[in-house]
């Protein structure tokens, strides 16, 4: 019997070659794309799950509180993880760990010049040895046991081979660190898979760090919090995060009595960090709004199919009721049917295997950041797949299956039935509506969307972007200020290079500031808020075109004895005019008092997803890293070859590794960008599998109605009056999809926009563009077939009646 309902299926499908092309192309690009959006999210929501106490891994945090609300962040004062241990013995095990972003690694070789491998998008770490008792590494040649000695680290297997070119023979190797810290290899680890956190290429033992620091770790004041730094804990039965809760509040005001009221350190479990927006992870929301599309995109698809087996079910009444008085019942012709769906299904889901396959390729070249992923094969991979069959099936087949199988055999041999009969015009009517809203719903999103970039792109900053780049000194703890002053006159003396600058990290909105506590001129109490600071040399404001709105700009000076402020933060601090803050002193612990001799112009010196913050900068020649650099000319290429030259020249043993402010600019919406890729991508499929189903349709309508058009047309209806007749019922569903879409959208590109603190205003035209979109592509759509049509010779259309 199964024999014969599949022969059946596959004579149906041959016979009628164009339905059968929609509903497998709609459904095979629904499920194809519902199936790289379960990929994604599988992939994240599975990232560092490999560990063997995964679930007893907890991370301890930062929360600092203001009058304006709570900050959180995964960085915490150096010295944490020592104090945990002293005061809290019952925690199995705790680690601390130092990023070390974009690490050089030397490789000496015999009589040359050293290798040097840097890659930007790398990471490495500063860690202890009991991290390796808290997270599972595979090693393949030694281990993190001698850790514990300074100048030892730890590789990946990748990186051991772009050192040596092998991962055989490293252990006690020898590599230097940023190019002048000696360090000796003690073990090699297996290569990550990429849905970690913790991918890091280097790991170097925390007794190194001194180098980097100046001082000890431990050292370091409890006040100072550094977001690169991480603590995590493996918490058991004689310590629990419910033990650390409790006792919080005494360990704060142990060893951070300043801060009490506003710092503490709460523990987050290690599970859910990937997935906390709030600590730089991935949001939760984000990964719900792609499921929510591939469910909209599975709807549309099926949606097609219910519609086209409903109108070709008139068609095939006179086959069931042939079935029926040969004796076939109702339940044998509903699982037929179902049969032929299923044999659709599975055609579909052959040709959505294709669509996943080629859609991870271009996810690899074109998405970024959490858009990326790479698709692992598990036993789970098997149950979605059967459960995205069953429900496509289901959702698709049931309601026609069910509408076939009740036909009456005396009606249907008769001929007499009609459309209202198979499901009529209203269900149709609903269910292209539905169509209509989706695609409109994600026209919407991609409008406002490339709406919001283009605003944050072209901006005005409040800063100049154009024809800079910066450049990294060497990473360490301070700088040589006789090397800095010989690369500015040996780079300016270029005649392709206008000026140069040095400053903490970059252009204004390159976020390289840090937070502090200060106290202002003679008030005794700590400000209760945490401005940022960095530190420029007197040549910054102008290359950039900050503006003054009262006072100087800084004095030469390789010490921090003078301040420039924000609007910001002089409101912050009470006052309104800037001549009122000039002369006053900012008290920094640690630094002499700093006296405020001009205030600036608000520039966003973070993205704009972010208000602008107090902020104030002074000189600190021994803490810049980064050089910018104003060309004079438009020949880059000829600029940079000798830039190059002479930074190598200064710092042989650092790496030459230049960058636009304009595309360090763009980086920051990376995210966004990809999420408009991708809204443009399933707005365009969800179109494309609607418009493919309204051809069907209405190819469909065209065949029922051809005596009525002849009929017409003989008397002197018009090409035009035939074109409206076919699309005027499309016309009125677009406008009532329109009215469901538009709150909808309305509702969901607020909550999105709200993730900025400079955006633009939706406005009318914006949701009319998505409702004129849509109606193009359906009058075309009905235009083609509908023409055709209308052109007809009604002669032959009545005759063949």
């Amino acid at each position: 019997m199964i024999r014969n309902y599949l022969l059946i299926a596959w004579r149906n499908l041959r016979k009628n070659q164009a339905y059968a092309f929609i509903n497998v192309t709609g459904l095979a690009l629904g499920m194809g794309c519902a199936l790289l959006i379960f990929a994604l999210v599988r992939y994240h929501y599975q990232t560092d799950h490999h560990h063997q106490h995964f679930n007893r891994i907890y991370q301890f945090t930062s929360r600092f509180s203001s009058p304006t609300g709570d900050f959180n962040i995964q960085g915490i004062p150096y010295p944490l993880g020592q104090a945990i241990r002293t005061d809290y013995p019952g925690i199995a095990q705790v680690a601390m760990l130092d990023e070390w972003y974009a690490p050089l690694v030397a490789v000496p070789v015999p009589n040359e010049a050293d290798k040097k491998i840097k890659d930007k998008n790398d990471k490495g770490a500063f860690v202890e040895p009991a991290y390796f008792r808290i997270f599972d590494y595979s090693w393949l040649a030694g281990g993190p046991d001698d850790l514990s000695q300074p100048g030892t680290v730890v590789m990946s297997a990748e990186m051991a081979r772009k050192c040596f070119g092998t991962t055989t023979g490293v252990v006690g190797r020898i590599v230097r660190l940023d190019a002048h810290i000696p360090a000796r290899i003690v073990g090699v680890f297996a290569d990550y898979r990429d849905d970690t956190d913790l991918a890091y290429s280097i790991m170097v033992s925390w007794g190194s760090l001194k180098e980097q620091l100046g001082t000890r770790p431990e050292d370091q004041p409890f006040d100072n919090t550094n977001g690169s730094t991480h603590c995590f804990a493996l918490f058991n039965d004689h310590f629990s995060v419910r033990d650390w809760n409790r006792q919080l509040l005494s360990f704060v005001k142990k060893y951070n009595p300043k801060q009490i009221k506003e710092t503490s350190y709460p523990v987050i479990p290690f599970s859910t960090m990937h997935l906390s927006a709030e600590y730089g992870g991935v949001s939760r929301g984000l990964l719900l709004s792609l499921v929510l599309i591939g469910l909209l995109l599975i709807g549309t698809a099926s949606i097609n199919f219910v519609n086209l087996a409903t109108a070709q079910a008139l068609n095939r009444a006179r086959e069931v009721g042939v079935r029926k008085v040969l004796g076939s019942t109702k339940t044998q012709l509903f699982w037929q049917f179902m049969g032929e769906t299923t044999l659709i299904v599975l055609l579909a889901l052959i040709l959505a295997t294709g669509v996943f396959q080629y859609g991870q390729t271009l996810v690899q070249t074109y998405l970024h950041g959490p858009f990326r992923f790479t698709f692992y094969f598990s036993p789970s991979v098997i149950g979605w797949v059967i459960l995205l069959v069953l429900t496509v099936i289901l959702l698709a087949g049931l309601y026609p299956a069910l509408v076939v199988a009740g036909f009456r055999p005396v009606v249907a041999l008769a001929g007499r039935l009609t459309t209202q009969q198979v499901g009529g015009f209203s269900l149709r009517r609903g269910l292209v509506t539905t169509q209509f809203a989706i695609s409109q719903l994600l026209l919407i999103g991609l409008i406002v969307v490339a709406n919001q970039l283009s605003y944050v792109q072209n901006k005005d900053l409040g800063f100049r972007k154009t024809a800079i780049l910066t450049v990294g000194l060497p990473n360490t703890p301070m700088q040589d200020i006789r090397k800095m002053s010989t690369f500015r006159n040996l780079a300016t003396a270029l005649p392709d290079v206008g000026q140069l600058s040095y400053s903490m990290g970059g252009p204004p909105q390159s976020g390289s500031t840090s937070q502090t506590r200060v106290r202002f001129n003679t008030r005794p109490q700590i400000e209760p808020y945490a401005p940022q600071q960095t530190w420029i040399d007197t040549t910054y404001v102008g290359m950039y075109g900050l503006k003054l709105v009262a006072g100087r700009n800084l004095q030469a000076s390789d010490t921090a004895r003078e301040a420039l402020i924000n609007e910001t933060f002089l409101h912050r601090l009470g006052f309104n005019r800037p001549t009122e803050v000039l002369g006053k002193y900012l008290h920094k612990q640690g630094f002499a008092p700093l006296e405020i001799v001009g205030v600036l112009t608000d520039y966003n010196q973070l993205d704009l997803k972010q208000g602008i913050k107090p902020l104030f900068m002074t000189t600190l020649a021994t803490g810049f890293y980064s050089a910018n650099i104003q060309l004079s000319s438009t020949n880059y290429t000829q600029a940079l070859s000798q830039l190059e030259r002479v930074y190598n020249q200064v710092y042989p043993d650092s790496f030459f590794e230049p960058e636009f402010v304009e595309q360090q600019l763009q980086t920051a919406y990376q995210q966004e960008q990809t999420m408009g890729r991708l809204i443009n991508c399933f707005a365009g499929i969800a179109l494309f599998i609607g418009g493919m189903g309204l051809y069907g349709l209405v190819l469909f309508m065209v065949v029922q109605r051809k005596k009525e058009i002849g009929v017409r047309k003989v008397l002197g209806a018009s090409v035009g009056s035939i074109l409206w007749l076919f699309s005027r019922e499309f016309v009125r569903l677009i406008g009532i999809a329109f009215l469901l879409a538009a709150p909808v959208g309305w509702w969901v590109m607020t909550d999105w926009l709200n993730n900025f603190a400079y955006k633009i205003s939706l406005s009318p035209l914006m949701f009319l563009l998505s409702l004129l979109a849509t109606a193009v592509v359906v009058l075309l759509t009905v235009s083609f077939q509908s023409l055709k049509a209308a052109q007809m010779n009604p002669v032959k259309s009545l005759r063949s009646e």
